[in-house]
């Protein structure tokens, strides 16, 4: 009898999380990653940025390959528009810090036109300077968002970037 009552309530609170899911689902509360934008060429302005064309996954985390020189952009996508997001950034040996809101600018704020719909959080050489950002598997800063909609729905993405020269 006892299993059957643990049994009964594990299923119960499984299907609470899956329909809570399948409701933010439904609600396009998602974020994804779209990839980096960044210079060519040494010390463009914000709005000379170009896409990443390059890049790799490293298991489920997609990786753009990018120049600092001397910022980078992180396009993250949300389906419907949360009222907030806040961004972190890890380097390969697990050192993170909190991006500045600042850098963590909302559609309209930053100057990237092809990603107009899109919230775009900024990396610099100041901001990682304390970060390992080596070659190989040391390349890679990993950013991690958190988003927040007005109905206490959130949801967590990440993207990637490879620094090269």
């Amino acid at each position: 009898m006892r299993a059957t009552v643990v049994s009964g309530l594990i299923l119960a609170v499984a299907a609470s999380a899956a329909c809570g899911a399948l409701r933010q689902n439904l609600r396009d509360q998602f974020v994804s990653y779209r990839g980096a934008w960044f210079c060519e060429e040494s010390g463009c302005n914000t709005r000379d940025v170009t896409q990443s064309k390059r890049g790799s996954n490293q298991g489920e985390l997609q990786v753009s390959e990018v120049k600092m020189q001397p910022h980078v952009g992180l396009v993250f996508y949300p389906g419907t528009p949360p009222v907030g997001m806040t961004a972190t950034v890890r380097d390969c040996k697990g050192k993170s810090k909190d991006i500045p809101k600042d850098k963590v600018q909302p559609p309209g704020r930053h100057r990237i036109s092809a990603e107009s719909d899109s919230w775009v959080i900024w990396l610099d050489d100041k901001l990682v300077a304390d970060l390992e950002v080596g070659s190989g598997k040391c390349s890679v800063l990993t950013v991690g968002i958190h988003a927040t909609w007005d109905d206490d729905s959130v949801y967590d993405a990440q993207g990637g970037v490879s620094v090269k020269g």
